[in-house]
């Protein structure tokens, strides 16, 4: 394939799972609204938004893990997608079956022993099951990524996000219950397992031997172990402020007063969880650029074809960075009215975290594509390294600022943590890329946007109570496109992209 078809390619798949993605996002933020309310205090939100947290620690790992590993093996010429089918369903019995028992066996100990709140331990115990059904999921999904189905990916994505969330309400409204919440979330989980067999055993029902070969078990082990490291220590970046930040403020001596230490701590993990949520909009803006980009740097990388792997690779860091650097003008330029009008007049009070999470987003999107960038270049191990590195940061400055903090200023200093973190692998990821595929084409506009978005809130905060704040999210666009175009972010060469993206003349993909 050419350049401008590999472009093509990348834009039809990357439009298909974005869709799919932006869907996941509306459903997503649709329940993050609607859940505080919903469970009617920010103690239940709370218990909720910390199980999230250690649930999506594992199973992101097996979703982020599984489906890159199946895409690099099946994407690779010449693959026997009968036998990569095979011996990816083995391997994930092996890894992370033990990973469920120990989640199953285990979750009393975390809920009393390590957050101080029991009442934590069933909504665990229930969640395990959405842990065995994404054991076979993301490997069904690995196979469809990995041939370039992404019409089928997306579908997969939309059908499991709508069924998800509309169980989940269902579940509160009926029952205000967070186990029987996270029991919906199960039922969605295994529904859609269902169907993806259903649907890959078409697929690739026709599919024989090729003449490679196949693979065998370690070699599949040998892609699988390393990508659950860095998924292990990606999603540390993701929920570990939030996990340490209820277990600091539950072991508070009197914080919290009347309703309890652990009630206390659920709630303020609840507020700043939703905090989170808004903060992690960067990152879920581009992850689907890692689902596209890894078989299409993969399969070029098998080829010899470092062109084609360079341009593709320059392209996914200018549109991450130009995506999530717009996500952090925009919504931190009102942050406490932003909070207010999504979740409601008290939660406003995580604004003073907000904007820095925002910031931590933003470099968490960057660094989760380059790394997805390494590992599909046959340096998995390299990702796993540079991800380790930024939850270390992460963790040490957890574990040095927040025990003698006050708990008013708990939060700002996790969040504070958690950016220094996400901006040190970040760092690393862009080094380790450039050295590999070449700093030229993305680099500028990685600075540009980031330039951009800090002089947007900047301008913000001079106008604040001069006009309405629903005013101060538009300048704020503004400002960053303005000071995107005189630095040279975003340009002439970039529309022309973007019309072949957008091209009718574009082969069929899914």
């Amino acid at each position: 394939m050419d350049s401008d078809g590999s472009i093509r390619q990348a834009g039809r798949g990357f439009f298909l799972i974005t869709g799919a993605k932006l869907w996941f996002l509306l459903t997503a933020t649709f329940t993050s609204l609607a859940f505080p309310r919903l469970f009617g205090d920010q103690v239940l939100f709370g218990q909720y938004r910390v199980v999230s947290g250690l649930l999506n620690v594992v199973t992101m790992v097996v979703i982020t893990a599984s489906v890159q590993a199946v895409s690099k093996l099946a994407s690779q010429s010449g693959a026997d997608l009968s036998r990569v089918r095979r011996t990816a369903m083995v391997g994930q019995t092996l890894v992370f079956g033990p990973v469920f028992l120990a989640f199953i066996a285990f979750h009393g100990f975390i809920a009393s022993n390590l957050l101080s709140d029991p009442g934590i331990a069933r909504p665990l115990l229930v969640s395990g099951l959405i842990v065995l059904a994404y054991m076979y999921y993301a490997a069904i999904i690995g196979l469809l990524n990995g041939t370039c189905h992404f019409g089928r990916q997306a579908s997969m994505d939309i059908l499991f996000s709508t069924l998800k969330t509309g169980l989940m309400i269902a579940a509160v409204v009926f029952s205000g219950s967070v186990a029987l919440s996270y029991g919906a979330f199960a039922a969605a989980a295994w529904t859609v397992l269902i169907v993806a067999a259903f649907v890959s055993g078409r697929v690739f029902s026709g599919v024989g031997r090729s003449s490679r070969g196949g693979i065998d078990l370690k070699e599949y082990l040998s892609y699988l172990l390393p990508l659950a490291g860095y998924a292990l220590v990606l999603n540390l970046l993701l929920q570990a402020d939030v996990i340490a930040l209820k277990g600091f403020l539950g072991r508070l001596s009197g914080h919290g007063g009347s309703i309890g230490a652990a009630d206390a701590a659920s709630a303020a993990a609840g507020v700043y969880g939703a905090a989170k949520n808004v903060a992690l909009l960067p990152y879920q803006a581009v992850i689907s650029l890692a689902f596209v980009v890894f078989p299409i740097v993969s399969s070029a990388s098998s080829r010899g074809d470092s062109e084609r792997a360079s341009r593709v690779v320059s392209g996914a860091f200018r549109l991450a960075s130009l995506l999530s650097w717009c996500a952090v003008a925009v919504f931190g330029s009102a942050p406490a009215e932003t909070l207010g009008l999504l979740f409601g007049a008290s939660y406003s009070s995580g604004a003073p975290g907000l904007v820095i999470l925002l910031g931590a987003g933003a470099m968490l999107a960057f660094m989760h594509v380059g790394n997805a960038v390494l590992a599909s270049s046959g340096r998995p191990i390299v990702s796993v390294l540079g991800g380790v590195g930024a939850a270390v940061v992460q963790i040490v400055m957890l574990g040095i600022l927040l025990p003698g903090a006050s708990a008013a200023d708990a939060t700002w200093l996790a969040a504070v943590s958690t950016l220094c973190g996400s901006a040190s692998g970040a760092i690393v990821a862009g080094i380790l890329c450039g050295r590999v595929f070449g700093f030229s084409g993305w680099v500028r506009s990685a600075l540009s946007a980031a330039v951009s978005a800090v002089a947007a809130l900047i301008a913000a905060r001079l106008l604040r109570g001069a006009c309405p704040w629903p005013v101060l999210p538009v300048v704020a666009l503004a400002v960053f496109l303005a000071v995107l175009a005189l630095t040279g972010g975003i340009g002439r060469a970039d529309l022309g992209v973007l019309r072949r993206v957008m091209s009718r003349r574009v082969r069929r993909a899914g």
